[in-house]
């Protein structure tokens, strides 16, 4: 319906609250049930099981438990013993694991299911799965003693210094209120004590079925879920047994959050911490969102952080005067529901930090007193409006989590949850009537006199982190300030003097306007690279392929074409011979597959990738042989902020403004380049300009000012200083020293090879991987244009790119020379089993342990072999689902068995597996847990006999082992086959497989592919899956154990003294 005018009848007309497809009920005791069909994705539903509280009510004793109870919902219930509810997950492929099948918060609880609906019952058993967490959560003592220890590891992985951060920072947001002392997580010795009676008495009194609601969205009958709520759910409160409810429910709380006197800062050092950090909070009350003239004021505000985070990025990577901060942004937060914030964030340089301050409340000043441009609000208002645009396209292809997540937002925070048409003729109605004036003035409600809370945190400047600090003395004293030894953290007194410092400041000058026409600048671009095409007409022609620019159909007998409208069964192989999409060669030997589909209205998928990646860039000489040179290592972050396209960063951002295209540039792995992109159609040329110009337009290191250039080298300093501060960040480095055997490919960056970094060599490395395109193969996927249309486009701008090879003909090579010349790396695996304790100081222990064993496919595929191919893709199908077979029963020993573990985590990795055929592909299969230190090693001898036992076969995988397995296969393929970015990267993995070297088309190897993956998943056994675990671990094999332990005692908890609180 069309919005009232004149505009200030907007204030009175209330947002639509629910959308037409919805249906909302309450029933007798009060349970409130959502319902709505919608079919994205194809045959899955997501069901919510919503409780209005969480750790906001608990006392001072019982902190912790409201997360604990939705622990133990999973281990035990009236119906469900032992775990049976995750093993119901498992058998019909559900997704299960930590922190995706519920979650506690302050003020919720909420359980979530995402269940496939093809089969007769499956969500029928799901929503009696919701009603044992509702009412019947089994909560004794024997099921507490055994989720103690997961939930004391869940609070142990909490304690990282981003945890103290944000735990410290609420503290100091929310002082005087509830809300600053209730972190959902809990307190250590609730966990360890607490008994089950206490988690009896808060389970009966807090869930109650009428500060409850069941959402279900999904692909189903509306109305027979509807009913099954019904039957299901309409227990009176008395009638839940054993633990009744009282007929009257209890009220959720309000706290207030007390406003703060004048400007509070709260500081501190943690040397764990990566960056320094600042958060500055100017406090509001949470700002309604009911009426039209709500949603103008919230889109208002969105739009000026669009347009300071322009500015701001401008500033971060070419100040005006000395450099500030690494990165800055403001936002209209809500870190909890009272609030609705005024914020900025903030990663100040060391030593910086009072500098940093200033120099954002100058900016937010500035708009104060001038405002902004009207071409600025131009481009924040089309990148708001394409946002909206895109949703409106895809409207029927919203998955339906999206839909359920709107309606807890609803029943819990009253916030509006319309339908996407109803939103976008809101946004429609109102964009136009948001003035410039509007957007700058969001900039008063930055007020830095009164309730202000400044969070502020560093690394501390001492002998623990001697790197650190004489980088921050030298940034003092190249600033002509006195360095502070302990902490270079201002008070509340200094930080509300430099506030009202900039308030009182004369000397600003307005922002610049746009130097040129922003929307002119691709095509001027475009226009000065006509000579550089001109060399392309006049080449000799490609060798190696027939370069006609003709689209040729590929076709792979026995792959389904994927369909939105409907379904499609993968269980079996399709009868027809359809083409999997068409294939080009333009005239300077590029490769381009399409493949068009109607999965997504709005959306276009592209991956280009050539061979040459990392292994190239190794040292020769005596001192770094085998070493990648940092020039490579960096040269992708390194060149998109010297500027690709033939245009700095800030520039490019402003071209792309309103357009929905996501481009990135070219980045290295151990063998190959690539690139990833993503266009809506109507942006796909765009983004095939850039394309042509990040070709046509190599980074020139020359043309950068010194400051930009020395962004890059602070930038990776930081990062690299930051990572000997993290414990995990060292873990991993000695984890793949040990593996590696210190082999030097691993090796990461050192300072001094980064503060002599040759940024000319950089330019060099990144224009090399683009110089011929006859070298790649992109992949286009999605709602593509016509052939008709998009072909020109292809030769326009892809087609004209020139090969950069001097008087020498271009030349494609075969897929198997383009193999041979990749420099392989030799890295090996330890041959004798090993064992690595890795101690580091922490300031809150905690243990990380990593099982590595080394693999190595005994099938290889040959040149011209197309069974020696179909053979190893086999065993890499296999050796897939085994993976997930060990990680479910290794959590079933170690979490639901021992209780001794949050989660475990198996994977291979056969990156740096050399790619010429013949070799046999080889890598590592690796297990990880976290865990009280002192249990690590208990828990490798219970993994190590448990992976004994399978292999000696005293003990056995279960034919129910084998279905979960499969079936989570089956499920995950199923998704993924409806999404353009599985099918552009599987298509893109084929064109580089070692099946297409054989084959030699691609139409026959994604045949062969599906083919053997049919063959694998439908007669996978567990005959089968010994024998696989017998072929890539045998009992020979050697091991390496690699444990995270804290250095001595406990180092103690983050410095009382370094934390001040004003």
């Amino acid at each position: 319906e069309p919005l009232p005018e004149p505009e200030e009848l907007w204030g009175k007309t209330q947002l639509p609250t629910l959308g037409p497809a919805v249906e909302k009920g309450v029933l007798g005791n009060g349970l409130t049930y959502f319902v709505q069909e919608n079919r994205e994705p194809k045959d899955r539903a997501a069901l919510f099981l919503v409780v209005g509280f969480g750790s906001l009510v608990e006392e001072e004793h019982e902190r912790g438990i409201a997360h604990i109870i939705e622990h133990l919902g999973f281990s035990a219930t009236k119906d469900y013993q032992n775990h049976e509810i995750v093993k119901f997950l498992e058998s019909i492929g559900a997704p299960f694991g930590a922190c995706q099948n519920a979650y506690t918060t302050f003020d919720r609880t909420v359980y979530t299911l995402h269940i496939p609906t093809d089969k007769e019952g499956l969500w029928g058993e799901a929503l009696r799965v919701l009603r044992e967490f509702a009412f019947f959560t089994r909560i004794s003592e024997e099921d507490l003693e055994k989720e103690r220890k997961v939930v004391l590891e869940e609070w142990r992985e909490s304690r990282s210094a981003q945890g103290r951060l944000f735990e410290q920072y609420i503290t100091a947001l929310c002082r005087g209120s509830k809300w600053g002392e209730r972190l959902p997580i809990g307190k250590e010795d609730v966990i360890r004590n607490v008994t089950a009676q206490t988690l009896r008495d808060f389970y009966s009194r807090y869930y109650h079925p009428a500060r409850m609601a069941l959402i279900a969205v999904g692909d189903f009958d509306g109305a027979a879920v509807v009913q099954s709520v019904k039957d299901l759910f309409g227990l009176a409160p008395e009638e839940i047994q054993p633990l009744s409810r009282t007929p009257m429910p209890p009220e959720r709380p309000r706290h207030a959050v007390p406003d703060s006197d004048g400007v509070t800062v709260t500081s501190s050092t943690d040397r764990e911490l990566s960056f320094a950090q600042g958060m500055v909070d100017c406090k509001r009350p949470k700002q309604d969102l009911k009426s039209v003239e709500h949603f103008r004021k919230r889109m208002t505000e969105d739009l000026f952080h669009k347009v300071l985070g322009t500015r701001l990025l401008k500033l971060t990577i070419e100040p005006k005067g000395p450099r500030n901060f690494f990165m800055v942004s403001t936002e209209t937060g809500n870190p909890i529901p009272p609030l609705n914030t005024m914020n900025i964030t903030m990663a100040p340089l060391p030593g910086r930090m009072r500098q940093a301050i200033r120099g954002i409340a100058e900016e937010i000043e500035r708009v104060k007193r001038f405002g902004f441009h009207e071409a600025e609000v131009d481009r924040a208002k089309r990148t708001m409006l394409a946002d909206y645009e895109q949703e409106y396209i895809e409207r029927d292809q919203r998955p339906s989590e999206s839909f359920a997540e709107e309606y807890v937002s609803y029943f819990l925070d009253d916030m509006p949850a319309p339908g996407i048409a109803q939103r976008a003729a809101v946004v429609a109605t109102i964009m136009p009537s948001i003035s410039s004036s509007d957007i700058a003035n969001v900039a008063q409600d930055f007020h830095f006199g009164q309730n202000v809370v400044v969070k502020l945190a560093t690394p501390p400047l001492s002998l623990w982190n001697p790197l650190y600090t004489l980088w921050s003395v030298f940034q003092a004293c190249w600033n002509l300030m006195f360095p502070r030894p302990k902490q270079d953290l201002p008070d509340s007194a200094e930080v509300a003097e430099i506030l009202r410092g900039v308030n009182n400041a004369e000397a600003l000058d307005p922002w610049p306007a746009d130097a040129d026409d922003v929307d002119s600048r691709l095509r001027k671009k475009f226009e000065a690279c006509e000579s550089a095409r001109q060399q392309a007409n006049t080449q000799k022609p490609v060798v190696g392929v027939e370069a006609s620019g003709v689209l040729r159909d590929k076709v792979a007998p026995g792959v389904p074409k994927p369909k939105r409208s409907s379904g499609v069964d993968l269980s079996t192989e399709t009868k027809e011979t359809l083409p999997i999409g068409q294939e080009l060669f333009l005239p300077n030997g590029m490769r381009v597959f399409l493949k068009d589909t109607d999965l997504f209205e709005d959306e276009i998928v592209l991956r280009a990738r050539r061979w040459g990646g990392l292994s190239e860039y190794q040292g020769t000489n005596p001192f770094n042989k085998g070493i990648v040179t940092t020039e490579a290592q960096v040269c992708s972050m390194a060149a998109a902020m010297l500027g690709v396209c033939g245009m700095q960063v800030e520039d490019l951002q402003e071209c792309l403004e309103g357009k929905r295209l996501e481009p990135n540039p070219p980045s290295m792995d151990t063998y190959m380049t690539g690139l990833d992109a993503a266009a809506s159609p109507v942006d796909l040329e765009t983004l095939l300009l850039l394309l042509h110009l990040m070709f046509l337009c190599p980074v020139d290191a020359t043309a950068q000012s010194r400051t930009r250039t020395s962004l890059v080298k602070l930038s990776l300093l930081a990062a690299r200083l930051a990572e000997n501060r993290d414990p995990m960040a060292q873990f991993q480095k000695r984890l793949q020293r040990c593996i590696s055997q210190n082999h030097p490919f691993v090796r990461a960056p050192t300072l001094w090879s980064i503060l002599r970094l040759n940024f000319k060599t950089v330019s060099n490395i990144f224009n090399d991987s683009l110089k011929m395109p006859c070298e790649w193969t992109v992949v286009l996927v999605g709602r593509l244009p016509p052939p008709e249309k998009l072909t020109p486009l292809l030769h326009k701008y892809l087609g004209s790119i020139p090969n950069l090879c001097g008087n020498a003909q271009p030349e494609r090579r075969s897929e198997i020379a383009m193999r041979e010349s990749v420099k392989p790396v030799d890295i090996h695996f330890p041959t004798k089993s090993v064992k690595e304790d890795v101690k580091l100081n922490m300031i809150d222990p905690k243990g990380s342990t990593v099982l590595c064993f080394p693999i190595q496919l005994t099938a290889v595929a040959e040149a011209g072999n197309a069974a020696s191919a179909r053979a190893e893709l086999a065993e890499l199908f296999r050796l897939r689902i085994l993976v997930r077979m060990l990680e479910t029963r290794l959590v079933e020993v170690l979490r639901f068995n021992k209780g001794q573990v949050y989660t475990v985590s198996c994977g291979d990795d056969m990156s740096t597996s050399p790619p010429a055929l013949g070799k046999a592909r080889k890598g590592t299969l690796s297990i990880g847990f976290e865990c009280d230190p002192a249990e690590a090693d208990e828990l490798v001898d219970v993994a190590l006999s448990e992976l004994d036992k399978l292999r000696d076969g005293s003990t056995a995988f279960t034919v129910a082992n084998v279905e979960a397995a499969v079936m989570q296969e089956r499920r995950e393929f199923e998704e993924c086959f409806q999404k353009n970015d599985w099918w552009a990267g599987t298509i893109q993995d084929l064109y580089f497989s070692r099946c297409q070297a054989v084959t030699e088309d691609i139409g026959a190897s994604m045949s062969l592919w599906w083919q053997v993956r049919s063959e694998v998943v439908s007669g996978f056994s567990t005959d089968i899956a010994w024998q696989t675990l017998l072929a890539v671990l045998p009992p020979s094999a050697p091991s390496a154990v690699v444990a995270m332990r804290p250095k001595g005692a406990k180092s103690g908890k983050a410095d009382n003294k370094a934390t001040k609180q004003d």
